[in-house]
């Protein structure tokens, strides 16, 4: 019985040792200095088509120091204001400007 136990605990060591929180590490380059504004919509209205106005009226400006987080339940227009932002969406009306050296990263 206790050699069983022995064994047993020799399988859980090992185990352990296989078993490890994997390390993750984020490189950000460090960027270069681009006069803002870096991307900005002004009173655009975005969606899909001009009767399915997802956002209204929306003015957001970035430059290198904005971070922003985006909460908020499913169907509220999260991802639609990124695609839009980025230039993967077109807008139904408004302004937006994309700084032309600026490269965008998105992660989920």
């Amino acid at each position: 019985m206790v050699q069983s136990r022995i064994k047993a605990i020799q399988k859980i060591d090992l185990v352990a040792d296989v078993i490890q929180d994997p390390s993750v590490v984020f490189i950000f380059p460090d960027p270069e200095t681009i006069s803002p504004p870096l991307m900005r919509l002004d009173e655009a209205n975005i969606g899909y088509d001009q009767e399915n106005i997802v956002l209204r009226g929306v003015n957001i400006n970035v430059d290198l120091e904005t971070r922003i987080a985006l909460i908020g339940p499913n169907g509220a227009g999260k991802s639609t204001l990124v695609k839009a932002l980025c230039g993967d969406l077109e807008l139904t009306d408004g302004i937006r400007f994309i700084h032309n050296r600026l490269r965008v990263g998105v992660f989920t």
